[in-house]
């Protein structure tokens, strides 16, 4: 069985093991438009509890409360129940800076492995102690690509200059000055009409995003530099999960992993195909130097060292050997 058939048949047999529910209110909140990850994560979240029933569910997207992070802010303040959260987690807590680290997983499946072991406890045991927020699943948003209007991106010089635009997150800030581009952190929504009136020369992101938000019509160039794994947080208020009962939780922990196994679908299809379907459309997709990139990038790991504590960025070291 599949993921996403295994995640979505293990929702719906906790569902369908507490049909006496009593009907619980939910209001949920993402930034992006559907068909984009954090999006896809938390709408297969809602339709497969709402399959069971036992939840009144408020959905919001596209920014209707905000974006990412006016809705941690909500999410916080218990005035919204449940979000998907990307980079922008690191400003919550900063073990999570660990995925602005350039170049910490070699490849998916351990990305993976890490988030559903060890690793996802570790982050979701100290998420709840430093601000009160219960992770529910971790998806995926992917490795990221860079693209730009400028010119191919082959190593580090390359970057030389370029005005692209980041998450708010200061540790992704921090690790492309030491590249040598100068970033630029922006809201997602505002990037297309930055990137098209040449605000911005370029911005990096996973391919599935760089489609969904049509960022590939005003850019020349998309270098597969895989310099970061950026996975979705899907968070829920701590308090709002405490009061569910035990079934409850089972439910909506059960339909988070489905939205979860939805996101990595998404991912690996999007890895498969969308390098093909820019290229048919005229852009130039280059694959970097990534020993150069590597080599760039290495002084950066006794910076990290001292914001998520040397000793967590160890065991996780340790863990990916």
């Amino acid at each position: 069985m599949k993921p996403l058939a295994f995640a979505l048949a293990a929702a719906l047999a906790a569902l369908s093991a507490a049909p006496g529910m009593a009907q619980t209110a939910l209001k949920m909140a993402v930034e992006t438009p559907p068909g984009d990850p954090l999006n896809l994560m938390l709408a297969t979240t809602r339709d497969t509890l709402a399959q069971g029933g036992g939840f009144d569910i408020d959905y919001y997207d596209s920014g209707a409360m905000g974006d990412e992070k006016a809705l941690t802010e909500l999410l916080r303040a218990g005035q919204v129940d449940v979000v998907p959260l990307g980079s922008d987690i690191v400003e919550l807590d900063s073990k999570f800076a660990i995925f602005d680290l350039p170049f910490l997983f070699e490849d998916k499946a351990t990305a993976r492995a890490a988030l559903d072991g060890e690793l996802g406890a570790k982050l979701a045991a100290s998420l709840r102690e430093t601000n009160n927020l219960q992770v529910l699943a971790f998806g995926e948003l992917g490795f990221r690509a860079i693209s730009n209007s400028v010119r191919p991106i082959n190593t580090p010089a390359d970057l030389a200059g370029l005005k692209l635009r980041t998450p708010g997150s200061q540790t992704r800030i921090m690790s492309f000055q030491a590249l040598g581009a100068a970033p630029t952190p922006m809201s997602l929504g505002e990037v297309y009409v930055a990137l098209r009136q040449g605000v911005l020369d370029g911005q990096e992101n996973p391919l599935s995003v760089v489609k969904e938000f049509s960022f590939d019509e005003v850019q020349k160039y998309i270098s597969l530099t895989n310099h970061v794994y950026t996975p979705i947080t899907l968070a829920m208020s701590a308090p709002a999960f405490d009061a569910l009962s035990a079934e409850q939780q089972e439910a909506i922990l059960a339909a988070a992993a489905a939205g979860a196994a939805a996101t990595r679908s998404l991912s690996d299809e999007s890895d498969a195909s969308l390098v093909q379907e820019f290229e048919a459309a005229g852009l130039e997709v280059n694959k970097p130097d990534l020993a150069a990139f590597k080599a760039a990038a290495a002084p950066l790991r006794d910076a990290f060292a001292e914001i998520v504590t040397p000793e967590f960025l160890t065991e996780v070291e340790d863990s990916l050997k």
